[in-house]
């Protein structure tokens, strides 16, 4: 009789301790599933994207346009309704003090738009920066062997002013390169005494420079990079000693003030968002093969996947 009571306690004492145990594995599986869900539910937490439409502005070079056609179709992919207002540059900062305009991924400075950034600051927010170090210079093909300073225009090497009959081929004339050249370049190397700085268009310049270019004949050209004719043509930049033109802008996105609370994953997108020239200079050579900005920046998303992923990582 002892002996049955004896081993019926152990077995009670053993049933207790299985019923313990058990509680406890089912109380850390809840805890560590909890854990589990947490951790997913942050994984998988998308940032709002606030407003729906998002104006974004560009001008009409095709360096910026290109970049700002990617920006678009990324904008898309996350969710966005997308509106791409081309302008002259003065406006595209207009657009963004008045906030008519959301962002901007083509703020070249602090050189080349710096009347504008200087005039708007106060209304505009440098988000970050989308390629680094582009130059503006006066370009020359190669074959102008004699050439290679702006010095030498200024003083008439291989008498180059009567070969241009004292013509300089330029852009528009709201242009940020345009109002350097009038503003620093010309009286700093006393080229207005001679000289003359034609306006046209980034369209009517890079087709003037192709047709001297067939014909071998001298051209000097306003030209930037990215730029699709360095792809295409043997150019070469002018020395500039004065540094009139500035040191090497660099090309930063800028929103209107209270972008980043109206459209947080726009603005988180675009804080991501960068490009190296050549990668830009490769969408331009689309274009100028035929293909619209659009179409060239769906062409590269398609070839650089891993690229739209990083771009979008956290996002999308």
């Amino acid at each position: 009789m002892w002996k049955q009571n004896r081993i019926l306690g152990l077995l009670a004492v053993m049933t207790l301790i299985i019923v313990l145990a058990a509680c406890g594995n089912s109380n850390g599986n809840n805890e560590n599933n909890e854990t589990e869900e947490s951790e997913d539910n942050n994984t998988n937490a998308e940032i709002d994207l606030g407003q729906t439409e998002i104006a974004l502005g560009t001008d009409n070079y095709v360096s910026n346009t290109v970049n700002s056609y990617l920006a678009k179709l990324l904008l898309e992919e996350i969710g966005y309704t997308v509106e791409v207002n081309q302008t002259d540059v003065g406006v595209q900062y207009t657009g963004l003090a008045d906030g008519t305009t959301d962002v901007i991924v083509g703020a070249w400075l602090p050189n080349t738009h710096g009347s504008y950034w200087e005039e708007y600051q106060d209304d505009l927010v440098e988000i970050s920066t989308v390629t680094e170090e582009v130059e503006l210079a006066l370009v020359v093909p190669s074959y102008m062997e004699d050439i290679n300073s702006i010095e030498d225009l200024r003083d008439n090497t291989n008498n180059i002013g009567e070969q241009l009959e004292w013509e300089i081929t330029g852009i528009s004339p709201g242009a940020g390169q345009m109002e350097l050249m009038n503003s620093e370049v010309m009286p700093g190397y006393e080229l207005n005494n001679d000289w003359t700085l034609l306006e046209s268009s980034g369209a009517a310049m890079s087709a003037s420079l192709s047709d001297a270019i067939s014909n071998q004949e001298p051209i000097v050209v306003t030209l930037w990079t990215p730029h699709w004719t360095f792809n295409e043509f043997d150019l070469k930049l002018l020395d500039d000693p004065q540094n009139a033109f500035g040191d090497p802008d660099d090309i930063l996105s800028v929103s209107r003030t209270g972008f980043q609370e109206d459209a947080p994953a726009a603005y988180q997108f675009i804080s991501q968002f960068s490009i190296t020239k050549e990668d830009t200079q490769e969408m331009m050579f689309d274009v100028q093969e035929g293909m619209d900005a659009e179409a060239a920046a769906q062409k590269f998303m398609d070839d650089n996947p891993d690229l739209v992923e990083q771009w979008l990582e956290g996002i999308h």
